[in-house]
Order: C-alpha cells, then sequence, then structure tokens
C-alpha cells in the first residue's frame, strides 16, 4: 500500500503537475480547444487522465508554426534577400559607394534602401506590428 503511494505521488510530481504549468503559460490563443481554466480544472479533478488529455487534445502543436498570430499568413523573404537588406549584408556588397553612402548601380538602376528608415515596408511592418500590439492590450 505504501508503495503505491509513493508511485501515485511520482506521478503527480512528475507528470501531471508540469502539464498544470505548461496550461499554465501556453497562451489563450495558442490552445486547440477548451479556456485555460477548463483545462486546468480537468488536469486538477482527472489527474493523470486528464494530463494526458491535456497532452493530446488541448496541447498546441508546437511543429506545426512557431510564430506569434500577427505574423501568421504574412509573406516572408528569403535568406539572400534579407541579408541584402540588412546594412551588414549591404556593407559586403561590391555594388555600394560606403565613401558617397549611396549604391553606385548604373544609369536607371534604383538603388535599394541605405537604412531601415529608409525602408518603406520596414516601415509599414512596423507600423503594423505596433498596431497589433496595442489592439492586443486594448482587448485585454
Amino acid at each position: 500500500m505504501l508503495l503505491a503511494g509513493i508511485l501515485f505521488g511520482l506521478v503527480t510530481v512528475g507528470f501531471v503537475v508540469p502539464c498544470l504549468i505548461d496550461v499554465a503559460v501556453t497562451p489563450a490563443y495558442d490552445l486547440r480547444s477548451l479556456t485555460k481554466s477548463a483545462w486546468v480544472l480537468i488536469i486538477v479533478f482527472f489527474s493523470v487522465f486528464g494530463a494526458a488529455a491535456w497532452i493530446a487534445f488541448g496541447r498546441p502543436d508546437r511543429r506545426r508554426t512557431m510564430l506569434p498570430p500577427y505574423l501568421e499568413g504574412a509573406t516572408f523573404i528569403g535568406q539572400q534577400e534579407a541579408l541584402r537588406r540588412h546594412p551588414a549584408g549591404r556593407a559586403m556588397d561590391p555594388r555600394i559607394d560606403r565613401r558617397r553612402g549611396y549604391s553606385a548601380l548604373g544609369p536607371g538602376e534604383v538603388p535599394g534602401p541605405m537604412g531601415p528608415d529608409d525602408d518603406l515596408e520596414f516601415l509599414q511592418e512596423l507600423a503594423r506590428r505596433i498596431r497589433y500590439e496595442r489592439d492586443a492590450d486594448n482587448d485585454a
């Protein structure tokens, strides 16, 4: 009987408590089903079975995406394009005349932005993220 009590305690501490912590730290928008409070109640009342249900049906699929919700569906640039846009990447570009601060491209070619504040796409993305954060703070 003592062995059964010890095993129950070990299972509770080693399986149920981490599941409760996982429910507590998971953002509400990431839950696949039910609410946080419902999952806490299920895990507390059904112990091992509730924790197993959390892992099977409630826990977010972190393999699917690691993106915050405001980036879901956003278009992304490739690694080479990101390097070309970054100041360190532009410093390695032989077509940029660093002494004059502009691109030494041929006639008719339009140089890209030299800094983040010159990049319209960057500024629009930054404004969109700021609006999203303000809306999220106002909703909470």
